[in-house]
């Protein structure tokens, strides 16, 4: 049943991919003092993420007997797509698409919260409240993170914190551990120099999928080593 779930959203949120992918290659969240990193242009791989993305998140809260937080998970893996090609275009994440969506992922767990009873609730603000007050601090920091990962950083505490508490420190963990490598793989490929900004926001994103598919498994890892 849960293959069967993964394939159907797969098949379903591929699609929306490809239509959102047609609606950014038009440039329309470009504004006149962004320094685009690359023409625009349709491209494949929003498709293929979001249907992973998709199936991923239906298999995992399969397993954990999630489904009614699936819609808030598959708002994520729309956001999640969307924010990664704005950000590495003009290194910027726009507040009309966080903003929203991360209302609308209160709004989905919330209803979650209620189907399966709990503290689930509770958990996802704690996470939310944690990973806004962290990068907040971080962002007052020289060279610190920017002012559209602080509003970022609670709706993926929202998601991580509705797991478990220790999604959020392995997401956040994961995070850094993406960050770092992606700066260390365009320094070693001359793309930015050692003073340019390198865009976090993909790494939020990639290091809060790594801890929604993979806690259960790193924090088996960690404590057998």
């Amino acid at each position: 049943m849960t293959l069967v779930v993964a394939l159907a959203l797969a098949a379903v949120m591929g699609a929306v991919g490809r239509a959102t992918t047609r609606i950014l290659a038009t440039g329309g969240y470009r504004m006149p003092e962004d320094q685009p990193s690359r023409p625009l242009g349709t491209r494949w791989w929003p498709t293929v993420a979001m249907g992973l993305l998709a199936a991923y998140a239906g298999w995992r809260l399969g397993e954990l007997a999630a489904w009614a937080a699936l819609p808030a998970y598959l708002l994520f893996a729309w956001t999640s797509v969307v924010l990664i090609w704005i950000d590495l275009d003009v290194h910027r994440l726009p507040f009309g698409v966080v903003l929203p969506a991360t209302l609308g992922t209160a709004v989905l767990l919330a209803v979650a919260s209620v189907a399966a009873g709990g503290w689930r609730w509770l958990w996802a603000l704690c996470g939310a409240l944690g990973l806004w007050a962290f990068f907040a601090v971080l962002a007052r920091v020289p060279g610190g993170v920017g002012g559209g990962d602080v509003m970022l950083a609670p709706m993926i505490g929202l998601l991580l914190g509705w797991l478990s508490p220790v999604h959020v420190l392995v997401g956040l963990f994961a995070t850094f551990l993406v960050g770092g490598a992606q700066a260390a793989l365009l320094l070693l490929t001359g793309r930015v120099g050692p003073k340019d900004a390198v865009a976090f926001g993909p790494a939020m994103c990639v290091g809060a999928w790594i801890a929604i598919g993979s806690t259960s498994q790193i924090v088996t890892f960690v404590f057998s080593v």
